[in-house]
């Protein structure tokens, strides 16, 4: 079968022939339909140190933003059958830490993540456990359902706690950013911002039902924020930008006794004043890492089956793996929010 992988270590990727899996008991074979291209896999082609730190093992293939169809099903597999279509939940969890027995699956202490420590998705075919397999309802359009799993990160930023009628700042329109803004527009939301320095990223979070978008390159943040919110500020900072700049420029403009909910890695460390900005503040701080399994899969669902919220904006490029030199270096240029590969029909 043909398959994308990481064949040494060294940037780039390379289209390879492997041998189409064989499931064991507890997996499932998935005839891949469509996969997306997430940050991570953008890390691993240009094979920066945190890339490094995954990929120990070659070839890999990448890909964990994956759905497809049931082609085989292992004895000991439940609640699926051949035929069905689904998505996967990325993360491999152990079910014997701590955390897993106290059902934080999310945050297992041994964790596996498909496309990196075991082959994904960018290829014809993949084995995975079938407790991974989340089935799809048909209201859902296939080449919507990889990028499921990335929502599902903007699901739990939005949605670690009620924002109906609230005024939510979102920093940094990536991908998880431009989702975010969809949610909370849809859960409810009074007033949405969107920051980015990108202004073809403002442009996308328009159509995703943002009420104001500001580069804060230049506009002040602060100043915008608080004449439109008549000096009170938001309720609700969503911090996705993971830039040292955009966080503190944002959290200004939360208001004391507000919410914080933090997903954005910080490539490095720096100096913040913890006193005036979180503890004097009295703010709620949320960390968000990954996706709760299995609830967050049921929002998301529900979120795109009722028509709530479109993802068609933000695939701004539908294209095989043949191509995927040039729908790596198009991200890396800063062209597209989401690429999705059809790899079969």
């Amino acid at each position: 079968m043909k398959a994308l992988a990481k064949t040494k270590p060294a940037p780039g990727l390379e289209l390879i022939d492997a041998p189409i899996p064989t499931p064991g008991d507890d997996e499932i074979l998935v005839k891949v339909k469509y996969a997306s291209i997430c940050g991570s896999d953008l890390h691993a082609y240009n094979w920066d140190p945190w890339a490094q730190e995954e990929i120990t093992e070659f070839p890999r293939i990448l890909g964990h933003e994956v759905a497809g169809e049931i082609v085989e099903v292992g004895k000991n597999a439940k609640g699926v059958k051949v035929g069905d279509f689904v998505a996967f939940e990325s993360h491999i969890w152990c079910g014997e830490c701590y955390q897993c027995r106290l059902g934080e699956f999310h945050i297992c202490q041994n964790m596996k993540i498909l496309g990196f420590q075991v082959d994904g998705g960018f290829a014809e075919y993949m084995k995975i456990n079938w407790k991974n397999a989340i089935k799809l309802p048909p209201e859902i359009p296939p080449h919507w359902a990889p990028v499921m799993e990335p929502m599902g990160n903007a699901v739990d930023t939005v949605y670690a706690e009620d924002v109906a009628t609230k005024d939510v700042l979102i920093t940094g329109m990536g991908p998880i950013g431009l989702m975010a803004v969809a949610i909370a527009k849809a859960s409810g939301a009074n007033m949405v911002i969107a920051t980015d320095v990108k202004e073809k990223r403002l442009e996308l979070a328009k159509k995703m039902g943002a009420d104001h978008v500001i580069n804060p390159k230049e506009t002040n943040l602060y100043e915008y924020v608080m004449d439109i919110t008549g000096g009170k500020g938001v309720d609700v900072m969503l911090e996705m930008s993971g830039n040292e700049h955009g966080f503190k420029d944002g959290i200004k403009t939360l208001r004391a006794g507000g919410r914080l909910s933090m997903l954005g890695l910080f490539p490095e460390e720096f100096k913040f004043d913890f006193n005036d900005y979180f503890i004097m503040k009295n703010l709620r701080i949320y960390a968000i890492l990954g996706r709760h399994i299995y609830s967050t899969w049921f929002r998301t669902i529900n979120l795109l089956a009722s028509g709530q919220v479109n993802l068609d904006p933000i695939i701004t490029k539908i294209t095989t793996l043949d191509d995927y030199q040039n729908a790596f270096e198009e991200l890396r240029r800063g062209e597209h929010a989401k690429v999705v590969f059809k790899i079969s029909d």
